[in-house]
């Protein structure tokens, strides 16, 4: 991205504000249709596999999809009427990519998280990571960590993790062969934040 083009964007958002509320389980589509979206752009734009095909196929991709609709645990975020990103929080760890040892430290683990390219570019993606981060941690008394699982050749996205604090931990296999197996964690952060929060939690009502 143009680094000019950048800082207006940033600019000009500077003042907006973003609802944000879980998503529910008839919203399949929506949260499926942020997901195609950015499968399209990374296959555009980005030396990588990931979301190049459903994983593992298109009915095991919906049904996890669904399963975490259905639990709870999948957010929306809208721009007005708009929605424009995404993602799951659970708190606990895929038991095959982080170990016995791992999993003691409580934890919130981000999944499918997914910022519409039009809002690219405009610090959106770092605050809902450090949002979900938080709401997750509401619900674990201890929690010290947010980790993710990030497709596995996708380097730019490591790359991104890593801008955003994250440390590398490992590149795992499972034995359903998940093609996301490297793994980021990095501390929840506790410091005060004093800047406006430009992404509000509101009632699925």
């Amino acid at each position: 991205m143009d680094t000019d083009t950048g800082a207006r964007q940033r600019s000009r958002a500077a003042d907006r504000s973003y609802r944000i509320r879980i998503a529910r389980p008839d919203e399949l589509d929506v949260v499926l249709g942020l997901i195609d979206h950015a499968a399209d752009w990374l296959r555009e734009n980005k030396d990588t596999t990931q979301w190049a095909t459903p994983w593992p196929h298109p009915d095991g991709r919906m049904k996890r999809v669904h399963d975490a609709l259905v639990n709870g645990e999948t957010w929306l975020l809208f721009d007005g009427q708009d929605a424009i990103g995404t993602v799951s929080i659970k708190l606990a760890g895929h038991e095959e990519l982080w170990t016995p040892e791992e999993r003691e430290t409580e934890a919130v683990y981000l999944h499918r998280l997914v910022i519409d390219r039009d809002h690219a570019g405009i610090g959106l993606g770092a605050e809902l990571i450090d949002w979900a981060a938080r709401k997750g941690a509401s619900r674990l008394r201890h929690a010290e960590l947010v980790r993710i699982d990030v497709w596995t050749d996708n380097h730019a996205l490591h790359e991104y993790y890593c801008r955003q604090g994250f440390k590398d931990v490992d590149v795992r296999e499972t034995s359903d062969r998940t093609p996301s197996g490297a793994l980021f964690q990095r501390a929840i952060s506790t410091t005060p934040q004093t800047e406006p929060q430009r992404i509000i939690e509101h009632d699925a009502t």
